[in-house]
């Protein structure tokens, strides 16, 4: 089967709780930022909480979020993702599904769970993350992988999917034996891990430029430093830097431009990059300029962080596609 898009990324069910920014202080996370703890962690921070407190529970991971907003605007996706054979793992396919995405991975481990994520967001809407990658960072190479791969017109993943060994082998092989044909797409995810990480990124562009590179402002300093703008050309064909409320900058084919952020009143900026990813891709696909599908992504940005959830619901995604 033929694809527009083809994600390789975390497969993550994301927790998510509205706190105090004390409360965040009170645990070892690192504020604002992501950072990769044991499920022993998770439960022992989780066992800090105030009492009653429930999470929104939805499927996350960065490309999925991505791949839910370009499927839901009418383009046609699949994933590879890592999955364990437990509640959580039957959860996320079957979402999945719900969304139109084919999940492409049959295998699913025994041994692990289901990755699980704990987004706490402050009245500011800073996102801490505490995440217990599971399975999700335990990817399995299966050859089938470069058919479908190959018969794809995107390849998209994730700056989170490096931080794994084996995510990272089988990412690398998987870009290395797909067709030049096949447009490959990256999000930075967060400039933690684009420092800690950098040599695999760097690895990565030594592969292939991308075609288009989505990151803000923060990663892409921490990838290139101050003069992003023009060292960002030599890993990426067509880019875009977003800036929380200030304008984005974009280049498409050394062509520089800006977008004027959007005036709206955030409440949650979980989700924002990824929803901007899968708003441009979306547009890409239908053959518009690199500019006009940013354009989308900020206009798609401006609406999630006005929503306590990382993802819309079907019927928001069809409506916000129908209005812009």
């Amino acid at each position: 089967m033929k694809f527009d898009i083809l994600g390789v990324g975390n497969a993550l069910v994301d927790e998510t709780f509205y706190v105090e920014k004390s409360f965040v202080d009170s645990t070892d996370l690192f504020f604002n930022q992501f950072k990769s703890i044991s499920y022993q962690d998770q439960e022992d921070i989780l066992s800090g909480l105030p009492s009653g407190l429930a999470p929104d529970v939805v499927c996350g991971g960065s490309t999925t979020n991505s791949l839910a907003a370009t499927s839901n605007f009418g383009s046609n996706c699949a994933h590879i993702c890592q999955l364990a054979n437990d509640e959580r793992g039957k959860f996320y396919e079957d979402n999945l599904r719900d969304n139109g995405i084919a999940s492409i991975n049959t295998f699913y481990h025994e041994e692990v769970r289901t990755g699980r994520c704990l987004v706490f967001i402050t009245p500011s809407s800073e996102r801490t993350m505490g995440t217990y990658l599971g399975a999700s960072e335990k990817l399995v190479f299966n050859p089938d992988f470069i058919e479908v791969s190959n018969n794809s017109k995107i390849i998209f993943s994730e700056g989170y999917q490096f931080t794994s060994g084996e995510n990272f082998s089988a990412f690398l092989k998987i870009l290395k034996e797909t067709d030049k044909k096949t447009k490959f797409a990256l999000s930075l995810s967060d400039p933690g891990v684009v420092h800690t990480f950098k040599d695999r990124f760097k690895e990565v562009f030594k592969v292939r430029k991308a075609d288009y590179l989505f990151c803000n402002k923060e990663e892409a300093t921490s990838l290139v430093g101050d003069n992003f703008v023009k060292d960002l050309g030599s890993i990426a064909v067509n880019f875009v830097v977003t800036n929380g409320a200030e304008s984005s900058y974009v280049v498409e084919n050394g062509s520089y431009a800006e977008i004027k952020a959007k005036n709206v009143q955030a409440i949650d900026s979980n989700g924002a990059g990824d929803i901007f990813a899968g708003a441009a891709l979306n547009k890409i696909i239908e053959e518009d300029s690199f500019l006009n599908a940013c354009k989308f992504g900020n206009y798609a940005s401006s609406k999630i962080v006005q929503e306590k959830s990382p993802r819309l619901s079907i019927d928001q995604y069809k409506m916000l596609k129908a209005d812009y």
